[in-house]
């Protein structure tokens, strides 16, 4: 037997139709499950956020006062972020950094966020952002999907990072119970362990080392002994530091980002990081030998 054309058509358009109703129904879904879960989430922890038309909700912890925020240009910033479930928890902001182009901030409800209520510098904002502005349906390795996101940013003002990186050591040399550290005009703190009898170094000398350098979190970024190598090539920091010492002294240092790696911060091969954007660095460094370049 063989079904008439012209039913199979009147067949096939409401059932179109209907596909077309289910997939416009599935999206609103979305909508509404990320308002139910963030709804449920701020009553669980007695928040009281503003709601925007755009499904993000938010509360200026300190407003800000420096330059408006531009899309176009860099601008440093920390930041923890979790999922409303718990699954995901990321609260580190010594690697939680960006110092590039505003405008190239990802994902989308966190920039928007941002730049629609904070507005300005030096500010600190919390966003619940909801999982079709975060990163959706897929997630990401450690975000789930279809996760809405509690973000806290602080933006700082570029223009007084230097004072923030120097609250910054003052803190963590307290914190850590570290004592006799001496800080030189540039903002660099040292203590000498060991003033060493060998050599004198100079900023032309050549300097075997054994050395470890780590971010404010205890996390090592590097570790070992290098090779003869000319204190003009290692970053500002050592070049003002190492000098302090002469061979077979020990010196430790805690660098501000302006004498290290800066805003740029430093990538291994795949792209990540190593050392986040405007990343203070402690060092401990004794140097084993010390030569003289040959003319």
């Amino acid at each position: 037997m063989y079904m008439n054309i012209s039913l199979i058509k009147k067949l096939l358009i409401p059932a179109f139709l209907l596909a077309l109703v289910s997939c416009e129904k599935d999206y609103k879904s979305i909508a509404e499950l990320d308002k139910k879960n963030i709804q449920e989430y701020m009553q669980k922890n007695n928040l009281n956020m503003i709601a925007d038309t755009s499904g993000i909700y938010y509360e200026i912890i300190s407003p800000g006062t420096g330059a408006p925020i531009d899309y176009k240009d860099k601008i440093p910033m920390h930041f923890s972020q979790k999922s409303l479930d718990g699954a995901y928890i990321n609260a580190d902001t010594i690697i939680n950094r960006y110092a590039d182009f505003f405008g190239y901030l990802s994902p989308i409800g966190i920039r928007e966020g941002v730049k629609k209520y904070l507005k300005n510098r030096g500010g600190k904002i919390r966003l619940i952002v909801p999982s079709r502005q975060a990163f959706g349906r897929n997630g990401t390795t450690k975000i789930p999907a279809n996760a809405s996101l509690d973000y806290v940013v602080t933006v700082l003002d570029d223009k007084k990072l230097s004072a923030y990186e120097d609250n910054s050591i003052k803190k963590y040399l307290q914190q850590s119970n570290l004592s006799g550290f001496t800080m030189t005009s540039s903002g660099l703190y040292y203590k000498i362990i060991a003033a060493g009898v060998g050599s004198p170094i100079t900023q032309d000398s050549l300097i075997s080392v054994n050395y470890t350098g780590k971010l404010l979190n205890g996390t090592v970024f590097e570790s070992g002994e290098s090779k003869p190598t000319s204190v003009l090539r290692f970053i500002k920091g050592w070049v003002e530091a190492v000098p302090m010492i002469n061979e077979g002294g020990q010196i430790r240092i805690v660098v501000p980002s302006n004498l290290a790696y800066g805003n740029e911060g430093s990538k291994n091969g795949k792209g990540g990081y190593t050392i986040p954007p405007f990343s203070i660095l402690d060092f401990d460094i004794k140097v084993l030998k010390v030569e003289e370049p040959s003319n």
